[in-house]
């Protein structure tokens, strides 16, 4: 059985690696440049931006939480943190990153982390959770939908 734990420093290469996987499956329509200036600023954004220390990132009452398979091995992570909806000025917990290390996909896995989500904003008695999803993630999507997420705005793009 999976267990959720805290972030420590030693999950950072794992983290990482799992992280830019989900960017670049995010950036898979982006030019190769653009994916690889994610690949090379990444590590460093998230250290400034997102104030990184020894429990992961410090803003916006940000948590990082890591999924560990039987054997105590990283599996995945979960990441939330507290957001002000601009139009609504209500706050929300959303998940910057959900994220299972493929040999443990297909498992129920990402669903554990995203029902600890929405228990989390409970526990913060916040009143929704929301994330972004790229939109040909199909598998994702179907999962969000069937946990009772709605989509509400659709970001949308044109290269120039």
């Amino acid at each position: 059985m999976p267990r959720i734990r805290s972030y420590r420093p030693a999950d950072w290469d794992s983290f990482l690696a799992l992280d830019l996987e989900t960017g670049l499956g995010s950036l898979r329509q982006s030019p190769k440049e653009e994916r690889d200036a994610f690949v090379a600023r990444w590590p460093e954004t998230l250290k400034t931006t997102w104030g990184w220390g020894d429990a992961g990132p410090t803003k916006d009452k940000s948590l990082l939480l890591v999924l560990e398979d039987d054997a105590g091995t990283f599996a995945g992570h979960l990441w939330l943190r507290e957001e002000i909806d601009a139009f609504s000025g209500v706050t929300r917990l959303w998940v910057l990153t959900v994220a299972i290390v493929e040999k443990y996909r297909s498992r129920g896995w990402g669903r554990l982390l995203m029902e600890h989500a929405v228990e989390e904003a409970g526990s913060r008695k916040l009143g929704s959770v929301g994330l972004s999803v790229a939109a040909d993630n199909i598998v994702a999507r179907k999962l969000y939908e069937e946990m009772g997420f709605e989509a509400t705005r659709l970001a949308m793009f044109k290269r120039v």
